[in-house]
């Protein structure tokens, strides 16, 4: 998998996460319970554990570059 591809799935990910925290923001005016504010906040675990995912993903693209870079050095 290059890193081309692994930068289109964080992507995608990164805007499934930022509509989900978007519709449970609009949702919050017509929904005042307990139940709706522990799912607030389980969604906002989430979105704070996508941004880990996001890191995760950069590195790893930048490991597969330097692996690629090294690849195709010639000795």
């Amino acid at each position: 998998m290059g890193t081309e591809s692994i930068r289109k799935e964080m992507q995608i990910f990164q805007f499934s996460i930022k509509n989900l925290s978007a519709g449970i923001s609009r949702a919050s005016s017509l929904w005042k319970d307990e139940k709706f504010s522990e799912l607030s906040a389980s969604i906002g675990e989430v979105a704070n554990n996508s941004r880990n995912v996001m890191v995760a993903g950069d590195r790893c693209c930048s490991s597969v570059d330097n692996f690629n870079k090294i690849a195709a050095e010639k000795y």
